[in-house]
């Protein structure tokens, strides 16, 4: 009782147990003896039911995956006998994480469609305005004039207004005038210019000039033509009609059709080169002429040669100027000739080809 009493108050009522570690089961001998009634059936069914676990998953895994798992305790053991350490693997590194992009943000004008339908109504207005309201009600025709102030022209308002091919009720905005020009110098050759004005709401006029002056050419087979000083044939005409128009001499044309362009015609062991090169003096000889005040007193020019071309100024003048070469500078000189008070009275050759010098030379007929 007393030894009871001296123990400490924390081993009080505690029993003396031994200090040797209690057996586990695992360390416990395995009864050899095969095992009988309920024991057995418990470790059967649970052998089943491991089995019935296992069997789905060796089923998932792929050939490779269990050829490897069953070849890996032979690798290792090869390492163990070479006395190789495995390496261990290298940590993956984590993949950094992608953040969804953001979509823009779309602003929407809210005006567009407002807009884009007044554009639509304007459009429309000015459609109907030129298929509606502007239509040609009235073409006016306004002939040139003389110095007096008289209406001198070859063709008549009815001619122009019928050449134009303007009709009536047609569009007015949609009219070209170009073409319209265009008509009329087709059909009518005389015509020098023509102008198309538009007048809202619904008149055009027209207004034109005329060839002042026209000059006669012959053609390859003895006819005349009358011919305007661009080169276009105008009309037909016989040896009656073409007095009162500067003739164009030593030089035919081929046969034209009026509005056509001269051409001049290659004669029997012609130069060509020659016949260009007169072709391209009548084109700049003859509307020098006509911008000269003496135009009208020229009755001829001859053309023989492209290096010797010679004018006629009534029967009382014959005048010779070479080339074209200071063309404008030696008709000057020509009306100061014509001025002088010692020619006038006379009759004779007035030389400005220049050959010699610069001096104006006058031979007098005999």
């Amino acid at each position: 009782m007393e030894q009871n009493e001296n123990r400490r108050p924390s081993q009080r009522g505690k029993t003396s147990v031994s200090r040797e570690r209690p057996r586990t089961p695992a360390a416990r001998p395995r009864d050899s003896r095969p095992r009988t009634g309920n024991a057995a059936s418990r470790e059967a069914a649970r052998r089943e039911r491991s089995a019935a676990r296992q069997a789905p998953e060796e089923e998932t895994r792929q050939p490779e995956q269990r050829q490897s798992r069953r070849a890996a305790p032979d690798r290792k053991t090869a390492r163990e006998r070479t006395g190789r350490q495995a390496k261990a693997p290298a940590p993956k590194k984590a993949a950094p994480r992608r953040g969804r992009k953001k979509k823009p943000h779309r602003v929407y004008n809210t005006n567009f469609g407002f807009k884009f339908g007044v554009m639509l109504a304007v459009v429309a207005v000015i459609v109907l305005s030129m298929i509606i309201f502007f239509k040609v009600k009235h073409v006016e025709v306004v002939l040139p004039t003389d110095e007096a102030g008289q209406a001198a022209a070859y063709y008549s308002a009815d001619e122009i207004r019928d050449a134009s091919g303007v009709n009536l009720d047609e569009n007015l905005l949609s009219l070209s005038k170009a073409t319209v020009a265009a008509r009329i110098h087709a059909a009518l050759p005389y015509v020098n210019e023509v102008q198309v004005k538009k007048q809202l709401p619904g008149t055009v006029i027209i207004s034109f000039s005329e060839f002042q002056v026209t000059y006669a050419v012959q053609d390859e087979t003895g006819g005349w033509w009358l011919m305007s000083r661009d080169g276009r044939i105008l009309e037909a005409s016989d040896q009656e009609g073409i007095h009162g128009h500067l003739q164009v001499t030593g030089m035919v044309i081929q046969v034209p059709e009026p509005g056509d362009y001269f051409k001049p015609a290659a004669t029997e062991g012609a130069d060509m080169s020659e016949i260009a090169a007169k072709q391209q003096v009548v084109l700049e000889l003859l509307p020098a002429l006509e911008e000269s005040p003496f135009a009208k007193e020229i009755v001829s020019v001859d053309v023989s040669t492209s290096y010797d071309l010679k004018l006629w100024y009534g029967t009382r003048y014959e005048i010779r100027l070479g080339t074209t070469e200071r063309l404008d500078y030696k008709l000057n000189f020509l009306r100061e000739t014509l001025n002088n008070s010692d020619v006038q009275h006379k009759s004779g050759t007035i030389d400005l080809s220049f050959n010699e010098d610069e001096r104006v030379h006058f031979l007098e007929f005999r």
